[in-house]
């Protein structure tokens, strides 16, 4: 199907203002909008894409979206847990298998590799990058327990698919996923 609108040049030229507009402090941009702004707890949002990516993985066995979702939530988990003087999940467990073990890690590879699946279906650098290798359902599991271990290190308050999650961990004990 083609899309065969004349050329407005008037819409042209409002997109490319508002686009310019973007360049101007936050602030000054919404100045003019007046209350319609509110202000969010970064820790509210993060729990909401966590609760979501719960449902899309499942429920809905959409595991890009659950992977996307709570990689979303987990580095923003991450990131307050660190600002408080507090250690990641990545990080404590890196100090547990250091304390436990002779060899020496590269811990900024170790981190990249964990992070490796969100964000190779985050980033798209060139045609090199079109295609993941992933395993969808594994790697979203792996965020989402990640992500939940640091909500409930940050002692949120556990929702019905936090608790649902946590007993779907517990099912996959003995076959796996």
């Amino acid at each position: 199907m083609q899309y065969n609108k004349p050329f407005n040049e008037n819409a042209s030229k409002q997109r490319w203002q508002g686009l310019a507009n973007c360049a101007r402090p936050l602030t000054e941009r919404y100045k003019p909008i007046g209350n319609l702004m509110e202000k969010f707890d970064k820790l509210d949002i993060a729990d909401e894409m966590l609760e979501s990516a719960i449902e899309s993985y499942l429920d809905g066995k959409k595991y890009f979206s659950a992977l996307h979702l709570a990689g979303a939530a987990q580095e923003i988990y991450g990131k307050w847990i660190r600002i408080n003087g507090g250690k990641d999940h990545t990080t404590t467990m890196l100090d547990l298998y250091e304390s436990s073990s002779s060899e020496v890690i590269d811990r900024k590879k170790v981190k990249n590799e964990d992070k490796r699946a969100k964000n190779t279906i985050k980033h798209f650098d060139n045609k090199d990058d079109r295609y993941a290798l992933l395993n969808p359902n594994l790697d979203s599991f792996m965020l989402i327990t990640e992500a939940v271990t640091e909500y409930i290190k940050l002692e949120r308050n556990e929702t019905p698919n936090i608790i649902r999650f946590k007993a779907f961990i517990m099912s996959t004990r003995e076959n796996g996923l």
